[in-house]
């Protein structure tokens, strides 16, 4: 230890000689001031230290959503002396008879045990009545079957391999032995390649979807008998990845011309050998449009240039968080990009501080969860968007004005650097764009769908760690690009990867590619009627 270095013992005998010298100059106020501003000073660190103790604990321990009960809020408001009214009949007072009615069968509805598919394979089993009770007790006559009481188990087999074997016939002319012709085969995914479009969808959805590397694919598909080296999955991978890209690149053309664009990244680890941690970290932005598509786009690095290069020339509405990458979008010179406000976001700093202790954030959520409410109801309405601007204005308009007016109160009075200070700070800062969804019923209250999307590439990265190289997360990008919007548009991702690699497998014109876009897909299958297995009995 060096000796020369000062000790807080040191520290403690200057600031006291300090003081003495002050009082023994009479200058007493001076004195005074010092000590409040080393008693804030400490107070202020002390607070920052505990919330810090405080996140860590609950970021190790605690739960991850961000739900808050109303019976939560409503013990912690009546603590500060607040009216304690959070239920969604605040935002629900003023509608009509008939609207109340609506509501009123909406929450009535109970979720039950969802039926099984009909679709799924059964298999009967008969159980007979045994020994004296098949007689009857009275005239000792056999009893006669009435019907069946039907009990179900839903139960799993494991999935199996199949080999298809195309036999091609071989045609020659048997008097001249040439003119040799063999019959044309399906078309295959890869060209020499053994999978078939099932295996390979399989493939994509269990890593782009499930975030199952492919090293615990390979020892799955072993534990079945089959032995595939990961090179060869990569393989694969990287085929499918280019087959599909033609599609990944009309999403973005058309998710790029939506009216309302929501846009949200996130970061990826890539293995590069030129890096000091042969580990750098790159980018994939997410955008979503006005219909179920989405796409994402990789960038090699964490610059704001990406994501503002991507939406470069954007006119309309922009749906995003405060992040720093975004702001040239929306201040440079010309920037004809409208900027709309995410209350995901807003909500999230309060929702921290009100984990962290801090009871007044209560009143924040409290006045948020009422601006969710109203989108409850519109929903449950069934409002359109002229419906939903009009509800917007005169429901969650004064909200917002509540919540505006506490927050003038409360920050000037807030010491800086606490989570409510900074939540409040964030809200001031994007409050013009945080209000904009009042303005246009096509607009978002917030950035959900692209936290979704954005959700699964979390998953896969906590698994897979990080992308192979540049190329190899470009290829992720088309694929999640793909898988990202078969999950907006309700399409088993699947179902559609195993149809849409055959169709181009086997040649798909270009100019109808917009058929295998998945929205498209879905509407293109929806009449195609599914066939029902043949139910077997078996007696027992």
């Amino acid at each position: 230890m060096n000796e020369h270095a000062p000790t807080h013992e040191s520290d403690l005998q200057q600031v006291a000689e300090f003081l003495r010298s002050l009082l023994a100059s009479g200058r007493d106020d001076e004195a005074v001031s010092l000590v409040i501003e080393l008693l804030r000073a400490m107070r202020d660190k002390n607070a920052e230290l505990e919330l810090r103790v405080r996140k860590l604990i609950r970021e190790h321990y605690g739960r991850k959503r961000e739900g808050v009960s109303n019976a939560q809020l409503s013990l912690f408001l009546e603590k500060l002396g607040e009216p304690t009214e959070v239920k969604s009949d605040l935002v629900v007072d003023e509608v009509d008879a008939h609207d109340k009615q609506v509501v009123k069968e909406h929450r009535r509805r109970k979720p039950g045990r969802r039926p099984l598919p009909a679709d799924l394979e059964r298999i009967q089993h008969t159980h007979q009545v045994e020994g004296d009770a098949r007689k009857c007790s009275t005239c000792d006559e056999e009893k006669g079957v009435i019907g069946h009481e039907v009990q179900r188990v839903l139960d799993f087999v494991p999935a199996k391999f199949v080999v298809y074997e195309h036999l091609l016939e071989k045609l020659a002319c048997r008097r001249c032995g040439d003119a040799v012709v063999t019959a044309k085969g399906p078309g295959k995914v890869i060209s020499g390649g053994i999978p078939g479009a099932g295996l390979l969808a399989e493939v994509l959805v269990n890593k782009y979807r499930d975030g199952l590397p492919l090293y615990r694919q390979v020892q799955r598909f072993s534990r079945v008998g089959v032995d595939l080296p990961r090179s060869t999955l990569v393989g694969w991978v990287r085929h499918a990845a280019k087959e599909l890209t033609p599609l990944a690149n009309l999403l973005e053309a058309r998710v790029l011309k939506a009216v309302v664009l929501k846009t949200d990244g996130t970061g990826l680890d890539v293995l590069d050998n030129e890096h000091s941690a042969n580990i750098k970290r790159g980018s994939l932005y997410c955008h979503v449009g006005d219909d179920p598509e989405l796409f994402f786009r990789y960038a090699p690095d964490q610059a704001k240039e990406s994501p503002q290069e991507i939406l470069a020339g954007r006119e309309g509405y922009v749906v995003a968080d405060a992040g720093g990458v975004y702001d040239g979008l929306f201040t440079r010179k010309g920037s004809k990009a409208i900027e709309v406000g995410c209350w995901m976001h807003g909500r999230r700093g309060f929702f921290k501080a009100f984990e962290l202790g801090d009871l007044r954030a209560a009143i924040p959520l409290k006045y948020i969860k009422q601006l969710y409410k109203v989108e409850e109801l519109a929903r449950q309405l069934k409002a359109d968007v002229k419906r939903r601007e009009r509800l917007r204005r005169s429901k969650s308009a004064p909200i917002l004005e509540q919540l505006r007016a506490w927050i003038a109160k409360t920050y000037p009075n807030e010491p800086p650097k606490t989570p409510l200070y900074k939540a409040m700070g964030y809200a001031i800062n994007q409050w013009d764009a945080l209000n904009r969804f009042v303005e246009d019923g096509r607009l978002p209250i917030d950035n959900g769908e692209v936290e979704r999307a954005i959700r699964t590439v979390a998953v896969g990265r906590r698994n897979y760690l990080f992308a192979g190289s540049d190329e190899g997360a470009q290829r992720a990008a088309v694929i999640y690009t793909i898988i990202g919007s078969c999950t907006l548009a309700g399409v088993n991702p699947w179902e559609y990867l195993r149809d849409v690699l055959t169709n181009l497998a086997n040649g798909w014109p270009h100019k109808r590619i917009e058929e295998l876009l998945p929205a498209a897909w879905k509407m293109a299958n929806a009449a195609r009627p599914a066939a029902l297995p043949a139910a077997s009995t078996q007696q027992v």
